[in-house]
């Protein structure tokens, strides 16, 4: 029993929100402009069914060209992401040994240039000892 209480409520609810907003001019001319259209095509339809017949066919034909080009690209998708899958071991190994040798490279750079600061500073020094004038030999 409290059920049909509640669909009656529902329905009664839903009557009455669509009443109010009714009260709005531009949703009663929207709402009206689609009733309208709604009869001319249920009109039109009702005098020539084939009409139906050919419309429905070409929105058939129009999903099944759209469902056939989306599972070729799932598939194919699909295919690519297999394909992945197998050159994931090779392309960490690829950046295992890129790392490396970055890393080694690193090391070299660092003993580069730790070696000629050492020798820029021995340089520095004694350039300092010098005199000015022995700077200047030749001139």
């Amino acid at each position: 029993m409290g059920s049909n209480k509640f669909f009656k409520g529902v329905i009664l609810g839903a009557v009455t929100g669509g009443l109010l907003s009714l009260l709005d001019r531009s949703t009663r001319q929207e709402v009206g402009s689609t009733l309208r259209n709604s009869g001319h095509y249920i009109s039109t339809y009702s005098k020539n069914p084939q009409k139906l017949v050919e419309s429905s066919r070409e929105v058939y034909e129009k999903l099944r060209t759209t469902a056939d080009q989306v599972s070729r690209d799932i598939h194919f998708i699909s295919e690519k992401v297999d394909e992945i899958k197998g050159l994931t071991p090779q392309v960490k190994e690829i950046i295992e040994e890129t790392k490396e040798t970055f890393e080694d490279s690193t090391e070299a750079y660092k003993d580069t240039f730790s070696g000629h600061e050492a020798s820029n500073e021995l340089t520095a020094q004694d350039e300092e000892s010098q005199p000015i004038a022995s700077s200047f030999k030749g001139y």
